[in-house]
């Protein structure tokens, strides 16, 4: 990773030497976005325990920083999309333009600019873009960015058109502008989760390899819950599923095996020391005979229950 950062700021480097200054700028912004979204990232993975954290956080006031910031990161969103509405804008007059530095365009551009951060961050908000957390963002969210992108989009031309008379600007720039900025929101809030997959967090050597029995919604909710909680200390090593269509599928790299008669050779293969019955739907037929064969393979069998219970003060 860091030599890849690094071949890329070289890169970088050789382009802001042959481009113009409106796109050096550019291209240096969305490089320091990147590195900012990994450092953040990076940030919120615990790789000490609170002691040596507080420790290391005391000794490097750098370190301490990205901390403190990933605790603020409603602020740090703000900032974000700040400079990718800015992006965004400049983006779309660049496609329809070509190069801006000294043109009609390039001073249509930083006329307007300020009215539509404004107006797009008030859509942002009205919407509840800020309301979401990045590691849980899903498609509900993804559809709240679309409405906020289209609302800041339509009253951004009818500010134009009032304060400006719409004299000399083109409708295609606010479309493009429209698209990029939800490309450029949806994927920052999807950087987290593609961190996630990208860099691997080192597990613990403590962790206990687990082999998840069923692999429906109820599977891929535990899945979830055990790479999400690094405090169970679990690592999951893939489903066991009795429906033959699910045979060889993936669910999250994970592979599911098939149910009947390869319970013994899977857990032999990966080593498995519990199985995590997801379902709720299995026979008492079948939960015993898994008990009984992970009884004579000393194999722990748990299973997942979400229940609801009343509290009441006594």
């Amino acid at each position: 990773m860091l030599y890849g950062l690094a071949a890329l700021s070289g890169v970088l480097a050789l382009l802001v030497q042959e481009v113009k200054l409106d796109v050096s700028l550019a291209a240096i912004a969305g490089f320091t976005i990147l590195l900012t979204l990994l450092g953040v990232y990076l940030a919120g993975v615990k790789v000490y325990d609170e002691t040596e954290e507080a420790l290391a956080a005391g000794e490097n006031s750098l370190y301490a920083f990205l901390i403190d910031l990933s605790y603020k990161r409603r602020i740090f969103e703000v900032l974000l999309d700040l400079i990718l509405i800015i992006l965004a804008y400049w983006a779309a007059y660049a496609v329809k333009f070509g190069a801006l530095s000294g043109s009609a365009a390039w001073r249509l551009f930083l006329r307007t600019l300020p009215v539509l951060v404004f107006v797009k961050m008030a859509a942002f908000l009205v919407m509840g873009v800020y309301r979401g957390i990045w590691r849980y963002t899903s498609l509900d969210d993804l559809i709240v960015f679309a409405k906020a992108v289209v609302l800041g989009s339509v009253l951004s031309v009818i500010v134009v058109l009032f304060a400006f008379r719409f004299e000399g600007f083109s409708r295609t720039v606010f479309l493009i502008d429209g698209v990029l900025m939800f490309m450029f929101l949806a994927g920052s809030r999807m950087a987290f989760r593609l961190f996630r997959q990208v860099i691997p967090v080192a597990r613990s050597g403590e962790g206990r390899r687990v082999l998840i029995y069923g692999a429906g919604d109820g599977g891929e909710l535990l899945l979830r819950e055990l790479l999400n909680n690094r405090a169970l200390k679990y690592s999951p090593v893939g489903f066991l599923d009795d429906d033959p269509a699910k045979n060889g599928k993936l669910i999250h790299g994970l592979k599911v095996y098939g149910g009947n008669g390869d319970l013994n050779s899977v857990c032999e293969q990966h080593e498995v020391d519990e199985v995590l019955i997801s379902s709720s739907r299995m026979s008492e037929e079948r939960l015993q005979k898994i008990l009984s064969f992970c009884r004579t393979q000393n194999i722990l069998v748990k299973r997942m229950r979400i229940t609801i219970e009343d509290v009441t003060e006594h």
